[in-house]
């Protein structure tokens, strides 16, 4: 669907979008007529939650949405119920103990109510006192509350009713929050609005007194707690390190290693002893066995110091190349080295007979000899089991630093739990002792001078304009959610078939389809004649269409029933008779003979047989029935469940329907339908041309498609299709 077709929608039903508007622009006038003046009264009070400049007990940084949860916070308390009673039971007090004029005064009605004449004047306003002093609200289970809860519903004071009124927000991203009021008294809406602030602030500091003295106690109890436990987690280090024997697990761990290091030193030293001491040895054996074999043995014992001072200076040297060779320390003491060393070779290539050592000697070098070894095993035997005892005890330290730190990190939560619980304790005691709401009643309500406006222009404006948008919106709904062929330009957006014609709904209950036809409005003077009666006309376009189509014999069928096929086919019969044409009409729709039925014709079609050579015009009147109509004639049938094929006889009347279009300026036959039958099918070979009926109430299935390609596939011989049952709003879309 496109823009201009629901434009024109909305064009054919602007009297009911334009008479709904007016009907609701007539109903908030009625509703606003006797509506009451209302005096509005404002009071603002400042909360101190965004203020950045005041002194506060603790340094706590509060974000936005923190404040604008506190904001909704406040804002619900002020409108809650406890807070709206405490404000009904002091206007009640106003009202009936006389401390003022009163706000409201009781109709004749009311006034006289059973509820105020049996009640006790003075227990109702001890009841409310008391309620109001104890900020308490009222029971419906108990009967005297119940009866001050009627009372108070009675001077509507209830909490409904107050606050209905009662409009309470903050002003923006402001600190304040706005009170208003709205009531038929202004001194009424300003009383309120101050004395509302008053009561909020009542309540509100004496719940947070109750809630302080709460808070005071509880993290008092837990303060005494948390003080228990630390206690016992310190109680329990401390015992560990007395049965222990260690203060500082870190310091004696750092002694032992120090130890074990020296000591492994010290092990190094005698071991590098020992491999001399084991060379010397080996020098020694070597000569006793040459002084056993009678061979002279010289004094050799400075081999073994020059394999000493090899060993040093190649040890020394690796060293200090390793540190870049710039060591001038390192380098002094190789010199030195080597200057020893060259003593001894010097020493070695001077032979004399002192240096002739005897075997009584060479033994006692080898007595020597042996107990340095001994002396120095035992040295090393001690080192190593120090060193193993000493590491044996490190490893103990390790299980008591993890049981130490295990401990220590008891210690350290508990001494942070004590130390949050008693800041908590602290600002606790700080909030009982000054009160931190910052609440300040920043302006006065005042008594409204004049009434707030009725804006009944604008109620009933928005009323007109939403209704009317409203409806617009309802017929584009509805229009769009149409599937129907209600239109001839949806028809042709539709349907690929060729739109001759398009018939508008007429009621066929009041007149017949002749009476329709042969109608003539009467006139009065001087009214310009036209032609009123649409029905008419467009049957007019129909028939013109057949008349030039060139062709005599048409069938008339539908895709669905209930199309309109029948009453469309007398209707062209009528019309073509006004002109002067001698019409044939033959129902062939077996499904459903309505023609016959209507038409009161003699359902002659299944047994009129004629042979060959011998067909005649008059043989044929005698089953045709004449209708009063001049020049419409009528051949009925039985009607059954049989197709044409299967009940109409060899030599049937449709195959002399060219000899019978000699006679007769039109032929019209009606089929059944397309998607339930197959009639129509075998009778499209008997006629010259097909003209498909479409309701504009009906709508395209699958099916319906495919009767439609089966009319599109005839060619030549589909004329087109009528849409029939047209509204005649929608005759023009």
């Amino acid at each position: 669907m496109d823009i201009i077709y629901f434009l024109k929608a909305l064009l054919k039903k602007k009297w009911l979008i334009l008479i709904s508007s007016m009907l609701a622009v007539v109903a908030a006038f009625m509703f606003t007529r006797n509506k009451p003046k209302l005096y509005v009264s404002s009071s603002q009070m400042a909360t101190g939650l965004t203020y950045t400049d005041q002194i506060r007990l603790r340094d706590d940084h509060v974000g936005m949405f923190e404040i604008d949860q506190k904001f909704d916070g406040i804002i619900t308390t002020i409108t809650s119920p406890i807070v709206i009673s405490l404000l009904s039971y002091n206007l009640l007090l106003h009202d009936m103990g006389g401390k003022g004029q009163p706000f409201r005064t009781l109709k004749e009605g009311q006034a006289n109510h059973p509820l105020l004449k049996n009640a006790d004047k003075a227990k109702v306003l001890a009841l409310c006192q008391q309620k109001h002093d104890s900020m308490q609200m009222l029971s419906a289970y108990r009967p005297n509350e119940r009866e001050l809860q009627d009372i108070l519903k009675l001077y509507g004071y209830d909490y409904e009713s107050l606050r209905g009124g009662l409009t309470a927000g903050r002003m923006g991203r402001t600190d304040y929050i706005d009170l208003t009021y709205r009531s038929e008294n202004p001194e009424l809406s300003a009383y309120i609005v101050n004395r509302l602030y008053a009561e909020f602030i009542r309540y509100y500091r004496s719940q947070r007194t109750e809630q302080n003295v709460e808070n005071v106690e509880t993290f008092a109890n837990l303060v005494e707690q948390k003080k228990l436990e630390l206690d016992q987690k310190v109680e329990a280090l401390r015992a560990y390190k007395a049965s222990e024997r260690v203060l500082n697990v870190d310091a004696a761990s750092g002694s032992e290693m120090e130890q074990i290091k020296g000591f492994e030193k010290k092990l190094f030293d005698e071991r590098a002893n020992m491999n001399t001491l084991q060379a010397s040895l080996e020098n020694i054996n070597g000569q006793l066995t040459l002084a056993g074999s009678g061979k002279t043995v010289y004094n050799t014992s400075n081999n073994a110091d020059i394999i000493t001072l090899r060993r040093q200076i190649n040890d020394l040297n690796e060293t200090y190349l390793k540190q870049g060779g710039t060591d001038e320390a390192m380098e002094a003491k190789l010199k030195s080295l080597r200057g020893q060393l060259q003593n001894k070779l010097d020493q070695l290539t001077v032979v004399t007979g002192k240096n002739v050592v005897s075997a009584d000697e060479l033994q006692q070098q080898k007595g020597s000899l042996l107990a340095q070894i001994k002396a120095t095993n035992m040295n090393i035997a001690t080192l190593e089991s120090r060193i193993s005892a000493l590491r044996g005890t490190l490893g103990s330290y390790a299980s008591k630093e993890a049981t130490v730190g295990s401990l220590q990190q008891e210690v350290t939560m508990a001494q942070e739990d004590y130390n949050k619980l008693k800041e908590k304790l602290n600002a606790a005691i700080d909030n009982r002792t000054v009160p931190q709401d910052g609440f300040k009643q920043s302006l006065i309500g005042q008594p409204a001078i004049r009434p707030e406006s009725s804006k009944r222009l604008i109620i009933m404006g928005l009323s007109g304009v939403s209704v009317f948008f409203l409806s617009v919106l309802a017929i584009l709904f509805i229009e769009f959610l149409d599937n129907s062929l209600k239109s001839p330009s949806i028809f042709e957006r539709s349907v690929d078939l060729k739109l001759i014609s398009s018939i508008n709904q007429t009621d066929l209950h009041k007149f017949s389809i002749l009476e329709i036809l042969q109608k003539r409005e009467a006139l009065g003077p001087g009214v310009k004649k036209q032609r009123q009666n649409t029905f008419r006309e467009l049957l007019r376009k129909l028939r013109y269409e057949v008349e030039h189509s060139g062709k005599q014999i048409f069938l008339f069928t539908s895709t669905e029933s209930q199309q309109g096929k029948t009453t469309l086919t007398q209707a062209l019969a009528y019309s073509l008779s006004l002109s002067n044409r001698k019409v044939l009409i033959i129902d062939t729709n077996f499904c459903n003979n309505d023609l016959t039925v209507q038409l009161e014709a003699k359902p002659t079609l299944e047994t009129l047989s004629i042979p060959p050579g011998q067909f005649s015009i008059d043989k044929v009147r005698d089953y045709v029935t004449r209708y009063p109509s001049e020049g419409v004639e009528v051949i009925g049938c039985k009607g059954g469940d049989y197709t044409p094929s299967e009940i109409l006889p060899e030599n049937h009347l449709l195959n002399y329907l060219p000899e019978l279009a000699q006679h007769y300026d039109f032929i019209l036959l009606e089929g059944a339908p397309l998607n339930d039958y197959t009639d129509s099918k075998e009778l499209v070979n008997y006629v010259q041309g097909v003209i498909a009926i479409f309701s504009s109430q009906g709508t395209l299935n699958q099916t319906s498609k495919e009767s439609i390609q089966f009319l599109h596939g005839l060619g030549d011989k589909c004329i087109g299709a009528v849409l029939n049952k047209v509204k005649e709003d929608y005759l023009e879309l």
